[in-house]
């Protein structure tokens, strides 16, 4: 393999093929750098290309590259702070409560077809049914595509959870999205959903994953919630993909501000 200018600590850049979702292509990143992700990957028990495709998820502005760096430097950062598999350490204790009002959450199904829907999660359920259609299963995790959610407006807004636990609270955050605030922008990559912040709101979120997972259908929710003594309205679809073994085991869910405040 070729190398090319000396990049960061003296190493030479090369050139390496990934696949993001369906599509290859090529990124000229450091050896080092690219060793640190398929480490990444094997401790996920997901492959790099699987990995790469949720780094660019989160990308709503700059490049790959870029993206590709920081997602490392956080994650051994947090190894580091013990703060989970890739961030800040920005946890709070778990089981923390409100110290105001009791926390509290309502939530409804809504219909794509509702007037009040957001348009860029109706484009996304749509976009998950036509590929579902293909062969009348649930779509592939290679099926997932950064080029949709960015295209959507929705980079930075779309978590990513490792559903394959029987138990839904140890569901696992593999990916948090950027652009969700949630008391006191925690990161919460790495955690599980019984680590989340308000007994009320994960014991739904529970219930809502699990839903998504176990019937391997979308859901498309209005959230109305207050946890940790922050309101939090907002929009929420749970879409389902299928692993390996042809079961669902992981789970994308995009958000859409309806309101200001903190949203998760």
């Amino acid at each position: 393999m070729k190398s090319a200018a000396p990049g960061m600590f003296g190493s030479r850049l090369e050139t390496f093929s990934i696949k993001l979702g369906s599509r290859w292509t090529t990124i000229r990143l450091e050896r080092e750098m690219m060793d640190a992700l398929h480490e990444i990957a094997r401790s996920h028990g997901i492959s790099l290309n699987e990995l790469c495709t949720e780094i660019a998820l989160d990308r709503s502005e700059g490049s790959l590259i870029s993206a590709l760096r920081v997602f490392i430097v956080s994650y051994f950062r947090g190894l580091v702070l013990g703060s989970g598999d890739h961030g800040e350490d920005r946890r709070l204790p778990v089981g923390r409560q409100s110290r105001g009002a009791p926390d509290w959450v309502r939530r409804c199904q809504i219909s794509i077809g509702a007037k009040d829907a957001a348009p860029e999660l109706v484009a996304l359920y749509r976009w998950w049914e036509d590929k579902r259609a293909v062969d009348q299963q649930t779509p592939t995790h290679g099926d997932i595509d950064p080029r949709v959610i960015g295209g959507l407006g929705l980079g930075g807004l779309v978590h990513v959870v490792d559903a394959s636990a029987d138990d839904p609270m140890n569901f696992r955050f593999r990916l948090w999205a950027r652009r969700v605030l949630l008391n006191g922008a925690q990161n919460l990559a790495g955690q599980r959903l019984a680590e989340v912040p308000g007994r009320a709101y994960r014991e739904a979120a529970a219930e809502d994953y699990f839903a998504a997972r176990t019937t391997g259908t979308p859901r498309l929710q209005k959230i109305d919630a207050l946890v940790s003594d922050s309101r939090r309205a907002y929009q929420r679809l749970i879409m389902p993909f299928r692993g390996t073994d042809g079961r669902p085991d992981r789970l994308l869910i995009a958000v859409h501000y309806e309101a200001p405040g903190l949203i998760g």
